[in-house]
């Protein structure tokens, strides 16, 4: 991770006092290197996975050619993941598809399915929120007189409400439910409010909801929090003058039935 964050903080340095791209130059690096080097991912893939991803996530039901984007993201980065795995077993390495590939094929842990699915979803999810999280962190404290000591003093509220995923993953109700006045019919669609669930007055001690809760808690969520705290303070203690290069309300924020993210995060780093 330190290696990954200076080299990254390098190449930003190379602007000099310019306007860069924030999401660009280090919210998307930084997750990319770390999520592609522990899974075991070629570099040159970064980018195409990265693409596939936005695709994904930005898909319109109403649009043919968001549909046909869609249906290529996703065919490429199954095959893409496939021929990984493929080579991963003529050449395993210490990474965690390799680790996969072992509990596939010497003790029959995962279905072939299920190892492909794993990868494909371990690098989707990973990349996607890790760089909207950074992304969203950076929107909410650019604003700030002292970004450095908001952080320091609310890092945990920041990172909450800076959460990229507003719901978790949809469920489906398996018999009628009634909660409260309203009835939630058998089979009928449920989204789960995490900005509802985490600001509610009566949540007391209870945990964020952000990452999850029980098995299913998320299994990047760890790589997450140490992503987020190699490039977060990093910028504002390199660059204590770095302020944005539009207006807050200028911001352009994607259209998305997944994910809450930026488009771009233009910034001077230097006055």
């Amino acid at each position: 991770m330190q290696r990954i964050s200076a080299a990254t903080f390098q190449n930003l340095a190379e602007k000099g006092g310019g306007t860069v791209d924030l999401l660009e130059r280090l919210c998307v690096p930084v997750p990319a290197l770390v999520i592609g080097e522990l899974l075991g991912v070629p570099a040159d893939r970064y980018r195409e996975l990265r693409d596939a991803a936005a695709a994904m996530v930005t898909f319109d039901a109403s649009s043919k050619e968001s549909a046909v984007r869609l249906a290529d993201a996703v065919e490429w980065t199954a095959g893409t993941f496939t021929s990984v795995v493929r080579t991963k077993r003529d050449e395993p390495a210490d990474d965690l598809i390799s680790g996969w590939v072992r509990a596939r094929d010497d003790a029959d842990l995962l279905s072939e399915d299920e190892l492909i699915s794993l990868a494909f979803l371990m690098m989707l999810a990973g990349l996607e929120n890790a760089v909207h999280l950074c992304g969203n962190i950076f929107a909410s404290l650019l604003g700030s007189d002292d970004p450095l000591a908001v952080w320091s003093a609310r890092r945990a509220e920041t990172m909450e409400a800076a959460n990229p995923l507003p719901f978790a993953i949809r469920r489906f109700a398996v018999a009628d439910l009634t909660i409260g006045d309203r009835l939630i019919p058998e089979g009928d669609t449920v989204l789960l409010s995490l900005f509802g669930a985490d600001s509610d007055p009566a949540r007391g001690g209870r945990a964020s909801l952000m990452f999850g809760r029980g098995p299913h808690y998320c299994l990047g969520a760890q790589v997450s929090d140490m992503i987020v705290d190699a490039v977060v303070p990093e910028l504002f203690v390199r660059y204590p003058q770095v302020r944005p290069s539009v207006p807050e309300s200028e911001l352009e924020y994607r259209a998305s039935w997944r994910s809450h993210g930026l488009v771009a995060l233009p910034v001077r780093l230097t006055v």
